[in-house]
């Protein structure tokens, strides 16, 4: 038997009206490193949480086959037996956390195993040197950047020196320094350690360089993939459509935001240090920075959700720190970067509309664009579906519809592209620049070099809560090479390096 063994394995969610997995077959060595990828909602995080156990804690779960991982079946072992074979690392590192601080997070599954208060203090200090993250250790979780959690839900995970790990994008809210350090980390660990890797990843062009076996998910089946080469181009054709906004040469110049000598401080500790930035009414602007260096934190003041310590935030007519946010959400769609942040409804339908019935826009052609939208992104026949039973991806485009529909003036964006695959994240780029050169604003937190290249016409770097960088594209990125940021910067070939 091999190390992991999944035969003729298939799996049908709870209510579900077809399998997400269908007579899925793997045979995985020892030490062998896995990727598999494939299209947004094809099954990749039920395969992990399949190959965890996870799946198998319902009452009466729908499955037909095995999984059988260093000869312990997973369908017929309790969680923390599991547990003792596979650390799943989720895609969403907010859905694993248990603890409060960083330390006790790292800790807790050992403490549960009965590990020696020694040896636990060495393996948080091992798995933070690991993931470079030494410096979070007394860090409350809840002070963390989407970044700095992530690292944080991989060590927790290495620390328990698991037979097989499972990463479901482990890189997606990382910056590029960071991805390429964990990538590297990960292939030493697992020959340090005869690991078994497998990583759910869009990101395939940074995994090259360590020849793992490739394999995809579409619509539940499994198959390798002989020629990565060939599978990128068909992957590239692959598009589907989004509505199309005409350029317009009539932009109103009054929409504009005006950032100036903005400080922001959180729990006493500086964030955004002496921010100015000016924006205009057509610009796709691309936030990019090191993980922890202030991003998010700038949206967020952006939309009223701290007061600045001083400065000034003018947006379209409002002085934005006199004005409720309640009133600024009427110009301002906000995207957060974890989707399930916004989350408020029982179902899609009810979700997509909340915004504009509360802003009182839910016409009838609001609706039938809701409608449209809906169909367009694949979310069409699941009006009646709780949003918490979508995909990762899913939620992200369910969370954007939900903002856009009374057609804001400015779009405030997360991170959007986590978890989305090459064809998904080309349209929705797409529909981000249309959107903002008919006469709106777009700044979106973004990592992927090449796609911000392809759509955007500007970037702000922020480096340690600083405007680094503030230029036109191909000028910023020449920039940043020459300041030692070649990670921030777009490959050669430019291809995969999106999310």
């Amino acid at each position: 038997m091999n190390w992991v063994d999944i035969h003729h394995f298939s799996y049908t969610y709870p209510g579900g009206k077809s399998p997400t997995l269908k007579d899925v077959n793997l045979s995985i060595d020892r030490g062998a490193f896995v990727v598999v990828t494939g299209t947004s909602g094809s099954g990749k995080s039920t395969l992990g949480k399949a190959l965890a156990g996870f799946i198998f804690q319902d009452e009466q779960p729908d499955y037909h086959g095995s999984i059988f991982v260093n000869k312990a079946d997973m369908s017929r072992i309790p969680l923390y037996q599991a547990s003792e074979h596979v650390a799943y690392v989720q895609q969403n590192p907010e859905d694993q956390f248990c603890t409060l601080t960083v330390s006790d997070e790292i800790a807790f599954g050992l403490e549960n195993r009965c590990v020696s208060p020694d040896e636990i203090d060495n393996r948080i200090e091992e798995a933070l040197q690991i993931v470079q993250g030494s410096h979070l250790i007394n860090r409350n979780i809840s002070t963390l950047s989407g970044g700095e959690k992530q690292k944080v839900a991989i060590a927790s995970m290495l620390a328990l020196n698991p037979d097989v790990l499972i990463l479901d994008e482990p890189t997606s809210n990382l910056d590029p320094i960071a991805t390429q350090n964990i990538f590297h980390t990960l292939h030493y660990i697992r020959h340090k350690r005869n690991l078994t890797v497998l990583i759910i990843e869009h990101k395939l062009e940074q995994l090259l360089d360590f020849n793992p076996d490739f394999y995809v998910l579409d619509n539940g089946n499994l198959h390798n993939i002989e020629n990565i080469s060939g599978f990128q181009s068909s992957l590239k054709a692959q598009y589907f459509t989004l509505p199309h906004f005409q350029e317009t040469d009539h932009i109103n110049n009054k929409c504009s935001v005006e950032i100036s000598g903005i400080n922001v401080l959180l729990n006493q500790t500086p964030i955004l240090q002496d921010i100015d930035i000016h924006l205009s009414a057509g610009e796709f602007v691309a936030l990019m920075g090191p993980n922890g260096s202030g991003k998010s934190t700038l949206l967020q003041t952006m939309m009223g959700f701290h007061k600045p310590a001083s400065g000034q935030i003018h947006l379209f007519d409002h002085d934005l720190i006199h004005t409720k946010t309640s009133t600024l959400v009427q110009d301002i769609g906000f995207i957060f970067q974890n989707p399930d942040h916004q989350l408020f409804t029982q179902s899609v339908w009810d979700e997509v509309t909340l915004t504009s019935k509360n802003l009182g826009h839910l016409s009838e052609d609001i609706k039938t664009s809701a409608t449209e939208l809906l169909d367009k992104i694949g979310l069409g026949n699941r009006l009646q579906d709780h949003p918490q039973s979508l995909s990762y991806g899913e939620k992200r485009r369910l969370n954007l519809l939900a903002v856009i529909l009374h057609m804001p003036k400015l779009l405030l964006v997360d991170e959007f592209l986590i978890g989305q695959d090459m064809a998904h994240a080309e349209a929705w780029m797409t529909f981000f620049r249309d959107f903002a050169h008919q006469g709106n604003i777009v700044l979106l937190v973004n990592h992927h070099a090449s796609l911000t290249q392809k759509y955007c016409d500007r970037i702000i770097f922020l480096d340690q809560g600083r405007v680094f960088v503030d230029g036109p594209i191909n000028m910023a990125f020449e920039r940043l090479k020459s300041f030692g940021f070649e990670a921030f910067a777009p490959t050669p070939s430019g291809a995969f390096s999106y999310a």
